[in-house]
């Protein structure tokens, strides 16, 4: 997916190389060979590109998280962050999340400079989701708006812990006081939301899909969160998700647990996507 945000770790790169350090170690891999193993993976021969860079920031940030922060790895981090990271790749996207970028770069480094903990004793992480079918459509539980919000569920993408999947759903909006029927949230338009282009001045609606992530107890899907009010629904994705990043893509892809989703609907941007993607489809 690329980037979905400013986050170190709102990154496919960067995720994958987390979770790949991480695993790892819990399987009892030395360090200094692990990082060998993965600099020869992600970066091979490689200096300059953003994916490099990505990279060595991530696999800095993650040996910190561990506790086992290699020093050649953190002086390479070190020296891209002062050497401005990739900020200015999301700055040519925005100014504002180049400044976004900033922040959380220099957050890095400071976090890298100081004294480093004490390995750390990892524990593997217990699957917390709540498996859904293709096809459901749950009624999200939101009191906010006229409108009912359901979130169909169009496909799946690999979660963590690896061999965890996690539902990837779009958000489409229901008016009628009767519930509906699986053909008509077949042709309901994904709620989508205007993004900038990589040409300054430009932007564009782009289908907002969001992968449905349950890191902690406290995210797990509940009756508190909605219920599964239709199954099998015949619904063709708006995009490959997989090609959702910030920059570029072809939809907009975010990670959001179930009570985010239910925070993201009582937002006034999203009324206003809703109406922008009303506006669009009667255009």
């Amino acid at each position: 997916m690329g980037s979905w945000g400013t986050a170190l770790f709102s990154d496919d790169l960067a995720a994958d190389v987390r979770a790949d350090w991480r695993d790892a170690i819990l399987d009892g891999a030395e360090p200094e060979d692990l990082t060998r193993r993965l600099v020869d993976r992600y970066a091979p021969g490689r200096s300059d590109d953003r994916d490099t860079l990505v990279f060595w920031m991530a696999l800095a940030a993650a040996q910190m998280e561990t506790g086992r922060l290699d020093r050649v790895v953190r002086n390479c981090a070190l020296a891209i962050i002062d050497a401005g990271g990739d900020v200015a790749t999301w700055r040519e996207q925005d100014e504002s999340l180049g400044r976004q970028r900033q922040k959380v770069l220099d957050c890095l480094a400071q976090k890298l400079r100081a004294p480093q903990p004490k390995p750390k004793r990892l524990r593997r992480s217990t699957p917390l989701g709540v498996s859904f079918d293709v096809g459901d459509a749950v009624l999200l539980r939101s009191t906010d708006g006229p409108a009912s919000v359901i979130a169909v569920v169009v496909c799946h993408h690999p979660g963590y812990p690896r061999g965890v999947v996690d539902p990837v759903v779009e958000l489409v909006t229901w008016e009628r006081g009767r519930a509906p029927t699986a053909s008509e949230l077949a042709q309901l338009p994904c709620v989508a939301t205007e993004v900038a282009e990589t040409r300054p001045g430009r932007s564009r609606l782009r289908p907002h899909m969001y992968v449905a992530a349950t890191p902690r107890k406290k995210d797990r899907f509940g009756p508190h969160i909605g219920e599964v009010i239709v199954r099998g629904v015949p619904r063709r994705p708006a995009g490959d998700p997989g090609n959702g990043a910030l920059i570029g893509g072809e939809v907009l892809t975010h990670w959001a647990t179930w009570p985010g989703l239910l925070h993201v609907i009582g937002w006034d941007s999203f009324r206003r996507d809703v109406e922008l993607t009303r506006g669009q489809r009667s255009a």
